[in-house]
């Protein structure tokens, strides 16, 4: 399908189609994940990053790759740090939007600080 033929409403109506879908997988994925954790017991922090962390980095990993593999080098390296920018953007807004909690320190553990430690080295 060639999206340049569909007119600008269609485009915004299958690019909202597509959000509405990423929600309700990345639900269900948010769930897989935690039930995965508790039967395995490698822990809530370790399934979320490397399991929930490798399966939401494949879209923008693809599209970095093509991008590159197009010569558009720029667009690929946009798409990463884009990608991080709006992550860290999402987990304010979770921060803002559940306030009983704290989510910096709920989630305060040895495996999300050595996470964090690594993230900061890479």
């Amino acid at each position: 399908m060639d999206l340049g033929t569909l007119s600008l409403w269609q485009n915004i109506g299958l690019f909202a189609l597509a959000g509405v879908v990423i929600l309700f997988t990345g639900t269900w994925l948010a769930g897989l994940a935690d039930r995965f954790a508790d039967r395995t017991g490698i822990g809530e922090a370790m399934a979320g990053s490397v399991f929930l962390g490798m399966v939401t980095s494949l879209p923008g990993l693809t599209t970095s790759i093509t991008a590159a593999l197009d010569g558009r080098p720029s667009l690929a390296i946009s798409n990463a740090l884009g990608g991080i920018a709006v992550q860290t953007a999402f987990l304010g807004l979770a921060d803002i939007s559940y306030p009983r909690i704290n989510l910096e320190h709920a989630v305060a553990s040895v495996q999300n600080i050595m996470q964090i430690v690594l993230l900061a080295i890479l």
